[in-house]
Parts: structure tokens; C-alpha cells; sequence
């Protein structure tokens, strides 16, 4: 088997193969993406009460929903 082999998993797990694969940085990216419009969808659900449970109020959710899926940094 040669060096550059994936092992099931490793992708998502960090796991030894994942250096060697060019795309893994693109696939732990889009794996980043996918789950921020899952927890932007949920956010938007969430009640004011919610919100202030989490540190957030209505204007933070908003403009935290309206974000590009692609806009997956941290913003302070």
C-alpha cells in the first residue's frame, strides 16, 4: 500500500493520512461549512429567551444568520 492510502475515517478524525491528501483540507473545509449552516439554521429558531441563554440577542443572531455559508471565522 502505498503512502499516500486513506484509511476509513481518517479524513474526519485527523488521522494519520490526512497530511498526505491534497483535498483533505478542502473536505475538513466543507465539513466546516456544512455544520455552520446546520447551527445558523437552528439559530435562527431559537426564541429571544434562547438567545440571551447562549449570550446572544436578536440584532447578534440576525446578522450571525445572514452570513455566507463560506464565512466559517470566528468574528470578535
Amino acid at each position: 500500500m502505498s503512502d499516500h492510502a486513506l484509511h476509513p475515517g481518517s479524513l474526519l478524525r485527523g488521522g494519520t493520512s490526512a497530511p498526505h491528501v491534497p483535498a483533505a483540507g478542502w473536505l475538513a473545509t466543507l465539513a466546516r461549512m456544512v455544520r455552520a449552516i446546520e447551527e445558523r439554521r437552528i439559530l435562527a429558531t431559537l426564541d429571544d429567551r434562547m438567545l440571551a441563554d447562549v449570550g446572544l440577542n436578536r440584532l447578534d443572531a440576525e446578522r450571525e444568520v445572514a452570513r455566507a455559508p463560506w464565512d466559517i471565522h470566528s468574528r470578535n
